[in-house]
């Protein structure tokens, strides 16, 4: 069947997967972009929902580990980057997903749970 969404429709389902990231409540970062996944018609836009999810679920294993790696002092500084590192990452993910619609987003250094 041919994909229907049009360009716009597309763009905004996609931005939102990753908009849900930037949200601490763990309901809404993880929830989002199943919704996201369950709804949307575009291979596109469920690819950036699976990204968002496998990112999501990074940060919570990363964050799991700085605080594992507080006990011998290093996890300050790794709780630091990944803080960092999950405000920043859905920004630069909601600009490339808008500048380019039709391209999913892949972010660096996550692990793919889902495919």
């Amino acid at each position: 069947m041919p994909n229907t969404a049009n360009t716009g429709e597309s763009s905004l389902m996609s931005i939102l997967a990753h908009l849900c990231a930037l949200f601490t409540s763990l309901c809404v970062s993880i929830l989002g972009p199943i919704v996201i996944l369950a709804i949307a018609d575009n291979d596109v836009d469920k690819q950036n929902a699976r990204e968002s999810l496998n990112f999501q679920i990074s940060m919570i294993i990363y964050a799991l580990i700085s605080f594992a790696l507080m006990l011998v002092g290093i996890g300050f500084v790794t709780i630091f980057i990944v803080v960092l590192w999950s405000l920043i990452a859905p920004i630069i993910a909601m600009i490339k997903v808008a500048n380019h619609p039709q391209t999913p987003h892949r972010y660096a250094m996550i692990f793919h749970f889902l495919r």
